[in-house]
């Protein structure tokens, strides 16, 4: 697995210890102008040698599509990876078999040699140990419901409209391979593709409003290198917090009220498959502290 974080101190640990728990191999890192304790706990994860490598990367411009080719090529090259996994530090792959090579393995009939993996979307209720936060939006609104509700063109809604169809790939490491878009799409000659049907991707992309905070935060020098008509959305967020109005959006988006309306609607549900195995982690380190 490869990631590039940046200022993931609340979450990076348990990230890379739920997929080393999940069946990954090794794990290298793009540290990116990291000014919290990220550095150091990644320091410590490579001393036990579960991070095999970390970049430490200072330019202002976020290069994703070239650090992450990098990353890839290191893990062929140099550790003879046969599967990788390009992520970010608040997703997580989860396997219904508890190991992703064995989906892999299951999934590779044909000679598939990419996976293409549904993100499922957090909806934050703003605790601070979101890893435990049971709502995710699992079933979007068809365009034909939306329509009905009038909310087909709000800009409020467009998260929970068929965006259960935003898929990341896991790859082969052969040949020459371009992942492209944050990993959602991949170039390459004789690409063969299987949906998986037993790896989901939980996304924890919006944790709560401290913590989105700090992400709007950061793409404020990130929002001036994207040229017109792209990266609209993230220049939205940066706008809305420079005119003090970032959190009654929010409140708008993930409130109390918006997640009842959608648990109503069924776009809403819960799911505990990644807050259930965390525990289950934690209790074996407490039982092996124990003995």
């Amino acid at each position: 697995m490869t990631l590039v974080v940046k200022n993931e101190e609340q979450i990076i640990e348990q990230n890379i210890r739920f997929h080393q728990a999940m069946g990954v191999d090794g794990f290298i890192v793009t540290s990116h102008n990291c000014t919290d304790k990220t550095n150091e706990i990644l320091e410590r994860l490579k001393k036990e040698g579960l991070v095999k490598e970390i970049f430490y990367e200072t330019s202002k411009q976020h290069q994703l599509n070239v650090w992450v080719g990098r990353m890839a090529n290191q893990a062929k090259r140099k550790y003879k990876a046969n599967w990788i996994i390009n992520a970010d530090a608040d997703e997580f792959y989860y396997s219904q078999h508890l190991n992703l090579k064995e989906s892999i393995a299951e999934e590779m009939d044909g000679g598939t040699n990419v996976l293409w993996v549904d993100s499922l979307f957090l909806f934050p209720d703003n605790r601070d140990d979101f890893l435990h936060c049971p709502y995710f939006v699992t079933n979007p609104f068809t365009e034909f419901r939306a329509k009905e509700l009038g909310i087909l063109q709000d800009p409020l809604y467009q998260d929970f409209i068929g965006s259960q169809g935003c898929t990341k790939v896991i790859y082969k490491l052969s040949g020459k391979t371009y992942p492209q878009k944050g990993n959602h799409v991949l170039v390459r000659r004789g690409l063969i593709k299987h949906h998986s049907a037993d790896i989901k991707l939980f996304h924890y992309h919006i944790q709560n409003y401290k913590k989105f905070l700090a992400k709007v935060s950061r793409w404020k020098e990130a929002v001036k290198f994207k040229p017109p008509g792209e990266g609209e959305h993230l220049k939205r967020m940066v706008q809305l917090e420079e005119t003090g109005k970032l959190q009654e959006e929010y409140e708008c988006k993930y409130g109390e009220k918006m997640r009842n309306f959608l648990i109503e609607e069924g776009v809403v549900t819960k799911d505990l498959s990644v807050s259930n195995f965390i525990n289950h982690l934690e209790n074996e380190v407490f039982q092996t502290k124990k003995i």
